[in-house]
């Protein structure tokens, strides 16, 4: 009798297993050719055999490390990172410098905050666009860009510095398609947890990092990460785990009374106006904002050009310097992918925000 039970129990776990793989195979198939319009197949989906998204690049943030305000910042020392043709990075008091050039005077120093595209991820200390600010216009420029922040986070971390050192003028990158959304994910970088935006009685409000950590702890797939990992080779599996913020890790955990970009954005604008010091919004792009994602990339900057607006923050906009350019010349190339600014892109935006600066000598700037 129980070896009948056995034997039928082999029999459907033998049958589920090869449709399984037989949906697997065609679903992987199906990843391969679905964009024949505009690279007729994907190879990668035939050849890996791990579907899930390893974020293997938190392997080049060993810089980072946990802020109990923040959720996470970068850490003291000098680095060497090998990910990014051996890029230098230098750390000093928790904010990147270039350790090769000195303003005359640190007077009217200014304040920069947001994500990689501050933080100047992939290029060495003197590449960065606020190295090169620095030297355009012989001020001290300070670089407190960290990976993976949301918008709120950077203003957050703004409030931080100014704590430390006088400012006197605060510029606020928000990177289009990415900043704002970050802002609704309690998971941060290297582990971490992030303060995020979330609606409370009526209005918004900013979690702290425990509050963050509890939804995390409190999410059953993140809690036992062991399910997806049996299933690490399969792309089915992966897009039904990506529903709890599961690819690789626990990364895009939505918190369950996260607001809604619009109003991360409101919050944020709001958030920077009330620092007592000149503010600025840099609005910056991802290498797709120039091909397929123009439409939804343009009203995007319209909704920050309005918030800013409302709240009386100036905005400098790169879309117009950056959008003719050659992708190879102002992007990092690396994989066969394009990240970040290469020192060319970075030269672009310092040259614009010099302008805007002498355009708008202070109080304005």
């Amino acid at each position: 009798m129980h070896l009948g039970i056995h034997k039928i129990i082999a029999v459907n776990l033998i049958v589920f297993c090869g449709l399984f793989l037989s949906l697997e195979f065609s679903f992987r198939v199906w990843l391969s050719f679905r964009r024949c319009d505009i690279a007729c197949y994907d190879t990668v989906y035939l050849t890996k055999l791990d579907a899930f998204t390893r974020i293997e690049k938190d392997r080049a943030y060993g810089f980072l490390t946990m802020d109990p305000i923040t959720g996470y910042s970068p850490a003291d020392g000098t680095f060497v990172i090998h990910e990014w043709n051996d890029a230098t990075i230098t750390i000093r008091q928790g904010v990147r410098v270039n350790p090769n050039f000195t303003p005359p005077s640190a007077e009217g120093a200014i304040l920069a905050v947001g994500n990689s595209f501050v933080f100047g991820d992939e290029v060495s200390d003197n590449e960065t666009w606020l190295a090169i600010l620095e030297q355009r216009i012989n001020r001290r420029v300070v670089n407190g860009g960290v990976a993976g922040y949301g918008t709120a986070q950077a203003v957050l971390r703004a409030e931080q510095l100014l704590k430390t050192e006088p400012y006197s003028l605060v510029i606020l990158s928000i990177l289009v398609a990415h900043d704002l959304w970050r802002d609704r994910y309690v998971p941060g970088m290297v582990d971490s947890y992030r303060p995020v935006v979330i609606r409370q009685d009526r209005g918004l409000r900013q979690t702290t990092v425990e509050e963050s950590r509890r939804v995390v702890s409190e999410n059953f797939v993140c809690a036992h990460s062991w399910i997806p990992e049996l299933f690490f080779w399969s792309h089915v599996a992966k897009r039904f785990f990506s529903r709890f913020g599961y690819d690789g890790r626990c990364g895009n955990v939505t918190h369950p009374q996260a607001a809604t970009v619009e109003e991360v954005l409101e919050f944020a604008v709001e958030y920077l106006s009330a620092i007592p010091v000149n503010t600025a919004i840099l609005v910056q792009y991802p290498l797709d904002s120039f091909d397929h994602m123009i439409e939804a990339v343009n009203a995007e900057r319209r909704m920050i050009r309005e918030a800013a607006n409302r709240h009386g923050v100036p905005v400098i906009d790169t879309y117009d310097a950056l959008k003719d350019k050659p992708s190879r010349e102002i992007y990092e190339i690396f994989n066969g992918s394009s990240n970040h600014h290469s020192m060319k892109g970075n030269e672009i935006v310092a040259d614009l925000i010099a302008r805007k600066i002498a355009a708008h000598p202070p109080p304005r700037f």
